[in-house]
């Protein structure tokens, strides 16, 4: 008899799971970007700050950082994955010349990191398993090409061995089978549309099949120790449970059969050899608030990012969408009408957005983030029917986009790229200049008369920059700056605090906000209000013990 989960005649299935979920993990240096080893008894995690690789000790509830980037450098671990004896871990490492490679590390931090791959073309890279026998990491590679590749790659070094390519999108999850014969991974369903579905692929790449023809949405599926079955996180219609698929010699016994009620916002991140699952789970619910009052929507806490249309009567924020994923959200553009409150949605079709400015017109809006295809930086959506325009954007640029805000008149963008230049941006002609060069620049603001741009100093000063000859910049003390916004006056924050800084060199004023406000000030055009979001998000690491 096998160990693998029977469904009996009467629909039930033997496979459980044993007790309620464990807590391993909270807080805001969760991230989930890392595995529990074989063992259970670890975690890889990328830390949000430091962009250090470390280790957590579930058991010990302590964490130490065993790769870390160089003083002064932009470098930073993304995902990670631990080798079967958990002796090592196969990261993904952001290198100093602004693409992505596969390093190799020892678990105890000793020695130095091995690179693995290194290419520029493959710009970006996510290990998501090793095969049972340790030698070869199982990586999906982005090409700036936009062509997807599900590849394996040997852990001491050589190029990759392509096992399929996908056009412009790619799996939230792969992971190998234990006898390393086959590799389960997801994929849109249907072309055009947003719902995953589970498809195998033996590992010499010469068979693949869709596993899974129920309709639902179906992701982040793995193997179950025993090999005779995947476990995945999906729903067919309501909240998002775990699944479990019998599959014997690459195909589906059965159907999906749901393992647990709704678990929430959840990431399933491996499976240990006990069969203890573990996953990471969202938890907050972001809302738009303006002064102390939260504003009614149609999805209530998924809202970010509020700005007030140039007349006043509109609010436009952005909302999120579809299933979970490790960094970027799906997100769609609402517009408000304050008075009626009525939301018109504008699906623009890009992969993130992280900030929104109305034009002066109010015609446009000026969004920072990327489009799915390798690009980020700034793109510019119409109001009228959702048309969007690349406005300046590059293969290199953070998913979140550049920090803009528009001139006067409409007709330039002002944006900081990286941290050492402000650049004006030309949309009649696309004619760009750098007009600063300075270190550590960080968040901007321009003023109603467009003359002025307020920008971050290294987060302990604010530079009153002059757009026009012959002035003379001054700085503002401000230490602990975490934002900018310019209304009728000039507003700043540290963490969920809320200042007013008079230009004047008086000290600032606090003013009230809400707990747990988020980045983002939008004052009103008359000054008489700011709207804000509220409802800080974090992860936590959970498990479940699974019965056989």
């Amino acid at each position: 008899m096998t160990s693998r989960c029977i469904v009996l005649l009467v629909a039930t299935a033997v496979c459980s799971v044993a007790g309620d979920p464990r807590s391993w993990w909270s807080g805001p240096e969760v991230t989930l970007l890392g595995s529990p080893s074989r063992n259970g008894k670890l975690l890889s995690f990328a830390d949000p700050v430091t962009g250090a690789l470390g280790v957590r000790d579930l058991v010990a509830g302590t964490s130490r950082f065993i790769a870390t980037r160089p003083a002064g450098s932009h470098e930073f671990a993304y995902f990670s994955a631990f080798s079967p004896d958990a002796s090592k871990i196969a990261y993904a490492w952001f290198n100093d010349k602004g693409f992505y490679e596969l390093r190799i590390i020892s678990t105890s931090g000793e020695g130095q990191p091995f690179i693995a791959y290194r290419n520029e073309e493959a710009g970006f890279v996510q290990p998501c398993a090793w095969t049972p026998d340790g030698k070869q990491v199982l990586t999906m590679l982005f090409r700036r090409d936009n062509i997807s590749q599900i590849t394996l790659i040997p852990a001491a070094g050589g190029a990759p061995r392509v096992l399929r390519s996908l056009n412009w999108v790619y799996p939230k999850k792969m992971d190998i089978s234990p006898d390393g014969r086959w590799i389960v991974y997801d994929n849109f369903a249907v072309e055009g549309k947003p719902e995953r579905t589970i498809f195998v692929l033996s590992l010499d790449g010469t068979q693949e099949r869709r596993l899974i023809e129920t309709p639902g949405d179906y992701l982040f599926p793995l193997w179950a120790p025993d090999g005779n079955r995947i476990l995945f996180a999906g729903d067919n219609g309501g909240p998002q449970e775990l699944f479990t698929l019998d599959v014997e010699e690459g195909k589906s016994i059965g159907q999906p059969r749901p393992l647990t009620g709704a678990l929430g916002r959840i990431i399933p991140l491996g499976l240990s050899v006990s069969q203890e699952l573990f996953y990471g789970v969202r938890t907050g619910s972001p809302d738009v608030y303006i002064d102390s009052r939260r504003i009614p929507t149609r999805f209530a806490g998924r809202n970010t990012a509020p700005a007030w249309s140039p007349d006043g009567k509109q609010l436009a924020y952005l909302s999120r969408r579809g299933t979970e994923n490790f960094g970027e959200q799906a997100r769609v553009i609402v517009i408000m009408d304050l008075v009626s409150g009525n939301e018109r949605e504008i699906a623009a079709p890009l992969a993130h957005m992280e900030r929104v400015v109305w034009s002066p017109n109010g015609l446009s809006l000026l969004i920072s983030g990327s489009d799915g295809k390798g690009r980020a930086g700034l793109f510019t959506v119409r109001v009228e029917d959702g048309a969007t325009t690349a406005l300046s954007v590059e293969h290199d640029a953070p998913f979140r986009g550049f920090e803009g805000v528009w001139s006067r008149d409409g007709k330039s963008v002002y944006y900081l790229y990286g941290e050492t230049e402000l650049r004006q941006r030309r949309l009649t002609d696309g004619a760009e200049e750098t007009i600063l060069r300075t270190a550590a620049m960080q968040h901007l603001a321009i003023n109603k008369t467009g003359d002025t741009i307020a920008i971050g100093i290294g987060g302990s000063a604010i530079r009153m920059t002059p757009l026009q000859p012959g002035i003379v910049a001054r700085l503002l003390p401000f230490p602990d700056l975490t934002e900018l916004a310019w209304g009728n006056e000039l507003y700043a924050g540290r963490g969920e605090k809320l200042w007013v800084v008079p230009l004047d060199g008086t000290p600032p004023r606090q003013i009230p906000a809400a707990k747990g406000r988020l980045p983002g000030i939008s004052p009103s055009p008359g000054g008489e209000s700011i709207a804000f979001a509220a409802g800080r998000e974090q992860a936590e690491i959970q498990s479940l013990q699974l019965r056989k």
